[in-house]
């Protein structure tokens, strides 16, 4: 079912075929935008039915960018999806003209949400931030509908803070939040990750299946690197230069998500080269990917550390510099100074950034201390406490 408000603003109504006779849902996760948003969404739609709740009792209200829409696709729940976009920081002229059609769409996606509201009778609202869930927290504000936000990194979003004021719990990553009526539930991970048991007898096996996915030697050290759901130009050439100057290594692996606009020019080692390089855009099944992790190299936005810490990963962190109000750098000394990870910033990558990584390659001990201080970070991460409190809220 599409509705057609005019060319420039159109959302889709996409329902599962084998929806319930009844059109009312228990909750609506909202948000969208990017991966890191609706990964969590995800996560706590995955809590809510370990909780009991039928998946299709569940609904999304989202963006229509790719990213939402490839991750959502495959999945039943019941589904709105908004051409909605945010307000943008810069003052360029074509961010500046972004910002002025943002605000119209936004006008027009809130009374499209509400009218969907209307019918779906959600008892909780639950936003996980990012500028598809603001038509969901206004129309359940009109509505008088419960709001449960979820802030997952260490300095909340704007959209976040603003929500804040008006739900009846804020769930929170980090303790110590200055939210109001927050509570520390951890953060939302998928469930495939939250279960995930690496270095132990039963699964040695699953790790050589996930290595024999990517035509990697589960013998090896394994050195995965991600840089978000975008990837990173600086973080994939850092990486690049390191492989080339170890490509002698016949004890290193290498898996590199890169990104999908970040594949071409196509790179590989050298012919004759011992160390195995195996380069994805990306990769949905991060359980695959998380159990080959003896070494993370990443970003620090919220998704990738909470699920690092969930697993326990020895990880070299390199903040994003032109993360919004520096939030990646305050996520990044959260496990540095836990002694959970190293931290480099972008502009010690040239200086730091081999040297860092070729240390905890080398050094068996200090990689085995860093997994243990992550893991012991993500006991809250691993929990269902962020269900209870929908739960509740919903009551």
């Amino acid at each position: 079912m599409t509705l057609e408000c005019s060319d420039s603003v159109r959302l889709s109504l996409v329902t599962s075929t084998n929806a319930p006779s009844s059109p009312r849902v228990f909750a609506v996760i909202a948000g969208g935008g990017t991966a890191g948003h609706i990964i969590p969404a995800l996560a706590i739609a995955e809590q809510l039915i370990e909780r009991g709740r039928a998946p299709r009792s569940v609904a999304f209200v989202a963006s229509r960018r790719p990213s939402d829409e490839r991750l959502l696709s495959p999945t039943e729940f019941p589904r709105l999806m908004l051409n909605v976009d945010g307000l943008q920081r810069s003052l360029a002229p074509r961010a500046m003209l972004r910002t002025v059609l943002a605000i119209p769409k936004l006008i027009v996606a809130t009374a499209i949400v509400t009218r969907q509201f209307r019918k779906w009778l959600p008892r909780v609202v639950v936003s996980v931030g990012g500028f598809a869930s603001e038509p969901a927290v206004r129309a359940a504000r009109a509505l008088r509908i419960p709001i449960v936000v979820v802030s997952y990194d260490q300095r909340p979003g704007l959209a976040t803070r603003r929500q804040a004021k008006h739900a009846q719990a804020v769930a929170t990553a980090f303790a110590d939040s200055t939210l109001p009526q927050a509570k520390h539930t951890g953060a939302p991970v998928r469930a495939s990750v939250r279960r995930l048991l690496r270095n132990t007898a039963g699964d040695r096996g699953a790790r050589t299946k996930a290595a024999e996915q990517f035509g990697l030697d589960a013998n090896r050290t394994i050195i995965v690197v991600m840089g978000g759901s975008l990837g990173s130009q600086m973080l994939n050439e850092a990486m690049e230069r390191f492989v080339l100057q170890h490509a002698g290594r016949s004890d290193v692996a290498v898996l590199h998500l890169a990104g999908d606009r970040y594949m071409t020019p196509a790179f590989s080692v050298p012919q004759g080269s011992s160390l195995q390089y195996v380069r994805r855009a990306s990769h949905d099944n991060m359980a695959d990917v998380w159990q080959l992790a003896d070494v993370t190299v990443c970003r620090a936005g919220a998704s990738t550390l909470a699920e690092l810490v969930c697993v326990g990963s020895a990880a070299l962190v390199v903040p994003w510099a032109r993360a919004a109000d520096d939030h990646q750098l305050l996520n990044a000394r959260w496990l540095s100074n836990a002694g959970a990870a190293l931290l480099v910033e972008e502009n010690d990558v040239p200086t730091s950034f081999a040297q860092q990584l070729t240390r905890l390659l080398d050094d068996d001990v200090l990689r085995e201390r860093l997994a243990a201080k992550s893991y012991a970070l993500g006991s809250l991460n691993r929990s269902s406490a962020l269900g209870s409190i929908i739960e509740s809220v919903a009551r």
